[in-house]
């Protein structure tokens, strides 16, 4: 084979292996709306590929099956809490938790679509599960170094992330039907709460009326 055949060659496989990369690109920006929009359980491969304007065979050159492509999506989830969240905590000694909570929510609203995919009602628990346990991975290592500081002394600090956890993830969720309030404003409220807790008059008086059954 001569060095025009060898250079065709590399060509034609240049632009096949950049067809098969956009096909792909194609599918997951596809997928990513449709689980978005009709939840895990819902969405079929028939909405993707429609979606992507390509076959359904297309889709099995791709991917083995919907699993496998959800799954790609929350890898995504992952990535963006690891790289722009999780690293932000363990390459810092001055991270605060104010910084860890404003910086999740930032992110969290800028990519909503894809945490509804990871912690809607509708997704597989285990993949809900692996967006928390990610989250409280970045709060547990920054409660650590308050331990260590002095801090948080008789605190279940695993137990307490896990807490923290809940509460930012079900912030998230609100903005699954809400885009109010913003990022900043939803930091603030959950720090507030985080901070001051609720009003003591709470757990001293009757919330409901005299005469209300439960």
């Amino acid at each position: 084979m001569n060095d025009n055949s060898n250079a065709n060659l590399n060509a034609r496989q240049h632009r096949g292996a950049k067809r098969r990369a956009k096909t792909r690109a194609d599918l997951l920006a596809a997928a990513r709306h449709v689980f978005a929009r009709k939840g895990y359980h819902d969405a079929s491969i028939l909405d993707i590929t429609e979606a992507a304007d390509v076959g359904v065979g297309t889709f099995y050159l791709h991917f083995r099956d919907k699993d496998e492509i959800f799954n790609t999506l929350i890898d995504e989830v992952l990535r963006i809490l690891e790289e722009q969240v999780i690293n932000e905590v363990l390459s810092s000694e001055a991270v605060t938790l104010p910084v860890i909570v404003r910086s999740i929510f930032h992110h969290a609203y800028a990519e909503r679509d894809l945490f509804s995919i990871a912690l809607a009602s509708g997704a597989q628990v285990a993949q809900t599960i692996r967006v928390e346990d990610m989250i409280a991975q970045g709060l547990t290592r920054a409660f650590e170094r308050a331990t260590q500081s002095g801090q948080l002394q008789g605190y279940d600090i695993f137990l307490l992330a896990r807490l923290v956890t809940g509460v930012i993830a079900q912030g998230i969720i609100w903005w699954f039907e809400q885009d109010d309030p913003g990022p900043e404003e939803m930091a603030q409220n959950v720090l507030n709460l985080l901070e001051h807790g609720l009003p003591a008059s709470l757990f001293e008086e009757n919330l409901l009326p005299p005469g209300t059954e439960l």
